[in-house]
């Protein structure tokens, strides 16, 4: 044979190599791409609660600024800072004219002058505020006012003193404002307050639409929706690709969703692995469906 020959054989041979492993090569990404597009979970029982959440700043629900009607001298203070008074409680005596009193009950927050002081038309004297009824106003939209309702009971969460307390919805607005464009109501939320609370603070007020106890439930990415919006999930089957199964659905928190029926606790889902492009915030269908 000659020489040239021989060189071909050769490099033939290594190529047709290089070919196969190529191609087992990408046999097993393929392979492995598959066996990659899931993510198993176990079906759970807990308690979904589906609420509704909103901010607002703590407030007294009452409060007294004392102010002088005209020119004054103080002849006589009957209270003192920090006192804890009634309503119609003394408060001072000018030197001409009447004792003035208290409209409402609380503590005497401030004490701006003193005996004998000349007070000015217009001034503060002093305040009086209820530091243990609380309250706080949150905006609510047209959407979420089918949720409210005047005695419903709420959570109020105070993260920067690690604080969660109850709470009544007193008073909803009948008429909408409006603010850059967009319309909201009003509710007072009411509460008892103590010395940790401070006016002032923010907090987040937490009302409850709808809750499941002992709910089976999988996470809300496990749902999949078919023709005419039929819910299913992808269960763990005899073969190597997930099986589809019909789910009826309840009510979710955003994170996990009910499964009325279709599971049971403890079988394993596959849940499909979204990329950044595909992964959405899982709402339901608008027109009718399993959910």
């Amino acid at each position: 044979m000659k020489k040239g020959s021989t060189k071909k054989i050769v490099i033939g041979s290594i190529i047709g190599v290089l070919m196969i492993g190529g191609g087992f090569l990408g046999y097993q990404v393929l392979a492995d791409s598959a066996t990659t597009q899931y993510t198993k979970t176990t079906v759970t029982v807990g308690n979904i609660i589906n609420d509704n959440r909103f901010t607002g700043v703590i407030e007294s629900q009452s409060r007294e600024a004392i102010v002088a009607t005209s020119t004054l001298e103080i002849s006589e203070l009957y209270v003192s800072e920090g006192e804890l008074i009634a309503e119609d409680t003394d408060l001072y005596e000018p030197v001409t004219g009447d004792i003035v009193t208290s409209s409402v009950a609380g503590e005497v927050a401030d004490i701006f002058y003193e005996v004998d002081d000349t007070v000015a038309a217009g001034e503060k004297i002093m305040e009086i505020v209820d530091f243990n009824n609380l309250q706080l106003s949150i905006k609510v939209d047209e959407y979420q006012l089918s949720t409210l309702s005047v005695g419903a009971p709420v959570t109020i969460n105070i993260d920067s003193i690690g604080r969660s307390v109850p709470g009544t919805v007193s008073e909803i607005s009948r008429e909408a404002k409006n603010e850059n464009g967009v319309a909201y109501f009003t509710a007072i939320v009411d509460f008892l307050g103590d010395p940790q609370i401070r006016i002032g603070m923010n907090a987040e007020v937490v009302i409850v639409k709808e809750q499941v106890e002992n709910a089976v439930m999988v996470p809300v990415t496990a749902i999949l929706f078919g023709e005419d919006n039929m819910t299913y999930v992808l269960v763990k089957g005899e073969s190597t690709d997930p099986e589809q199964r019909p789910v009826t659905t309840g009510i979710t928190d955003g994170i996990n969703i009910q499964i009325i029926t279709g599971l049971s606790e403890n079988e394993v889902v596959c849940v499909p692995i979204l990329d950044a492009t595909e992964a959405t915030t899982f709402q339901r269908p608008e027109s009718g469906g399993g959910i």
